[in-house]
């Protein structure tokens, strides 16, 4: 007897175990099939590159639009280059395995710019495009972005402080933006303890300012990790989850 149930609690568990791997391989071969496309913009005598991929799966819904801003090694003109930062895989993943409806844009910034600045106009004009042409939901734009990408979106929420849905600045630096403007936008921003090039310090003062004026945010510490292990092992599940449950 005591051999019978033995027997069929191992064969429940071998059942469970290849319905998880049956999920994961079918979420897996979902990304894989994920196309993106090659586009680009001009704004302000800037032609900036991007590459979108369109994430549907109810058609009628409008879809959000969701932006990510890549690090400073990724800056150039191919629109390959930004695709090899594994974070997009992450936003990716999550948008397949929950259903999504999403276009998911990643721009590339030219050798010669960083984002901040006058890309914060081209940026903007990209999204007025989707929205202008009523390919989005107005109120459903969120923007990510690590490192250099980070800085940027910290500085895309200051400047537009009633577009996003809510954001996810990972290793950036915004101290260069304005608390009360960025209080207006839910974030969720991280940084790892071991981070030589940005300051973690920094980032807490200004999160605390942001909490000052009353804004929705979360600021979560990874111990250990690097300033390039953060901007690629920050964009999990629960994380995703708080940014775009808004």
């Amino acid at each position: 007897m005591k051999t019978r149930v033995l027997f069929l609690i191992l064969l429940s568990f071998a059942f469970v175990s290849c319905e998880k791997e049956e999920e994961t391989s079918n979420e897996e071969q979902a990304v894989k099939e994920v196309v993106f496309s090659y586009e680009q913009t001009k704004f302000a005598n800037v032609l900036m590159p991007y590459r979108k991929a369109e994430i549907i799966h109810d058609g009628s819904r409008k879809p959000a639009l969701v932006l990510y801003l890549h690090g400073g090694s990724s800056k150039g003109s191919d629109n390959e280059a930004q695709m090899k930062e594994s974070a997009i895989d992450s936003i990716c993943n999550y948008l397949v395995s929950q259903k999504s409806n999403a276009i998911f844009l990643v721009p590339q910034c030219p050798s010669d710019k960083s984002w901040g600045g006058m890309m914060n106009g081209v940026l903007k004009s990209l999204i007025d495009l989707y929205v202008s042409e009523q390919l989005v939901d107005e109120q459903k734009i969120y923007i990510l972005g690590g490192s250099m990408g980070g800085t940027g979106t910290w500085g895309m929420i200051s400047s537009y402080p009633d577009l996003f849905a809510a954001a996810m600045p990972v290793a950036g630096n915004p101290s260069k933006c304005n608390a009360e403007d960025v209080a207006k936008t839910p974030f969720f921003t991280v940084m790892g303890t071991d981070d030589a090039i940005m300051d973690i310090d920094v980032v807490a003062e200004f999160v605390d300012k942001v909490k000052s004026f009353g804004g929705d945010c979360m600021f979560e510490t990874e111990t250990g990790l690097t300033h390039e292990a953060t901007c690629k092992q920050s964009y999990t599940k629960n994380r995703l989850d708080w940014v775009f449950s808004h």
